[in-house]
This record gives C-alpha cells, structure tokens and sequence, in this order.
C-alpha cells in the first residue's frame, strides 16, 4: 500500500475509516499522467471547501490504489464539474509542465515560429497545443523560440496555492479546447474497482 507522505496523509485500507481533523475520505475513480481523480465519501473537520460528493484530484504516488483513501485536504486539487475524470488524468500533467514552460520563457508573439524539445510526447504536444492557443506556429527548425521540458529538470510548485492556481489556469485551457489534439489516456478497470488510465508517456 503507498503511503502519500504530504502533510502526514496516509493510504489506509477498510471501509469505515473516519477522517480526522482537515482529512478527506477519498474513493479513486481514474488514476494516469501522474494524477489520481476520486470523489469525496466523507471529510473530517477543517476541511472548509470541501463536502461529500465533490470530485478532487491528486498527485499520484505509485502502487496499488486502496477502494477509499484518506488525504489531507491539502494534498487535492477541486476538479470543475464540467471536466471529465478522463480529461484530468489526460491533460493535467501534461498542462502544468506546458503552463510551467510558457511562463518560464519570454512572451510568445504571436505568429512566431516555436520548437518543443520533450522526450515524452504527450508533453510535447501539450506544450505545442499552448503555445499554438497563443498564435504561435509550431517548427521543427529555424525557430525563434525553443521550449525544452527534461524530466530530471523539472520543477513542481511549491506551496498547495501555486499548484492549485496552476491547475486553475490548466483547467481553463481544457474548457477552451486548447488540449483537443492531444490524445486521451487510454483507460483501463484495475485494481479494487477504480479504472485506471494506462500511464504511457506518463508525465
């Protein structure tokens, strides 16, 4: 059983498991791409902004998913009701590492030719779906501008309310079709219940 370390949330196997003070009890639905999506079956005390029944997301960190988890509040990203479970383990991952890259490097204009470097591809194409969404044009050589996503180079937000914000901005490009060209993880029923989205070109 994987235990998520974060603010001492832990992985907990059972069914009536009460969650304690700014704990939510969690059932996964999907997992791929580096995140999980479940939907809330209990919370604890402090836990302001979140009630049974609301859909969350959260990093995914490996090994068997237990049927109902119990997480710091947190931990979880609130998933909007008009994005599909499919679409966050889809593109969330993906989005923030193309989101992150954008905002690293200088404005893109629009028009100007821009080249992706990634080695996973999904990346890649989100990467070039953002950038595109802002009028870029998308080149394998004689560009203007080089992104370049390596894995080992990566870094993640922070504090819980820069990744939540990052995600809000995620979560929006999904709503404008920025991501439509970028395939949906494959998805698959494993485990205690809960589908899993086949992690290829896990981000």
């Amino acid at each position: 059983m994987t235990q998520i370390t974060h603010h001492q949330a832990s992985a907990v196997r059972g069914f009536a498991q009460r969650p304690q003070a700014g704990q939510l009890r969690i059932r996964p639905t999907l997992r791929g791409r580096g995140f999980v999506v479940g939907v809330v079956d209990a919370n604890g005390p402090e836990t302001v902004g979140f009630t049974r029944g609301d859909r969350v997301a959260w990093r995914d960190q490996g090994g068997e998913l237990e049927q109902l988890l119990l997480l710091d509040h947190r931990d979880v990203l609130g998933v909007p009701g008009w994005i599909s479970d499919e679409q966050v383990v889809s593109y969330l991952g993906p989005g923030l590492i193309a989101r992150a890259l954008l905002r690293a490097s200088r404005p893109v204009h629009r028009g100007e030719g821009v080249m992706v470097q990634s080695s996973d591809p999904v990346v890649a194409d989100a990467v070039g779906a953002w950038a595109a969404s802002m009028g870029a044009r998308i080149v394998d050589d004689g560009a203007a501008l080089v992104l370049s996503y390596a894995p080992a180079g990566r870094r993640r937000p922070s504090s819980h309310g820069r990744l939540a914000q990052a995600a809000v901005e995620v979560f929006q490009a999904i709503r404008s079709g920025v991501f439509e060209q970028v395939p949906l993880a494959r998805s698959a029923r494993a485990g205690r219940g809960a589908r899993v989205a086949t992690a290829v070109d896990a981000a």
